[in-house]
């Protein structure tokens, strides 16, 4: 099982980019390996929020219906998921609130892996990044 990241498929689908390649690279490998790929309504809703702040609804949809159609299931956000990121971000200061909520989802549903170009989540010991 391999959380995905909402930067995954905003780098799919988005302008030129360093992480552009790889992401198109692994999108077809992982799917034809059956891995299991999750993510939360919270990714989802990040996806909204860069495209609405960019006024660009093109790549808004192209990005959703990607994340949508890579993904084997979409978690919701629980308030014990936001108690546990309010803990988790005690302890590391550099990961943002909606890192630390997507580490609090991770531990709910016993994940270990996460596709992200985030490099915060190399904090988390436990975590093995996907990239």
């Amino acid at each position: 099982m391999i959380y995905v990241d909402s930067n995954v498929p905003m780098y799919l689908v988005g302008a030129a980019h360093p992480c552009k390649q790889r992401v198109i690279e692994l999108v077809p490998q992982l799917l034809s390996a059956r891995e299991v790929l999750i993510s939360s309504a919270e990714a989802f809703q990040e996806v909204i929020h860069r495209y609405l702040a960019l006024h660009d609804r093109r790549h808004l949809d192209a990005a959703y219906e990607a994340f949508e159609a890579m993904l084997s299931r979409v978690v919701d956000v629980t308030k014990p998921d936001v108690d546990a990121a309010r803990v988790l971000s005690a302890g590391h200061e550099a990961l943002s609130s909606r890192d630390c909520l997507h580490v609090a989802i991770m531990r709910r549903l016993g994940c270990r892996r996460i596709w992200s170009y985030d490099n915060g989540f190399e904090q988390i010991p436990s975590l093995e990044r996907v990239r």
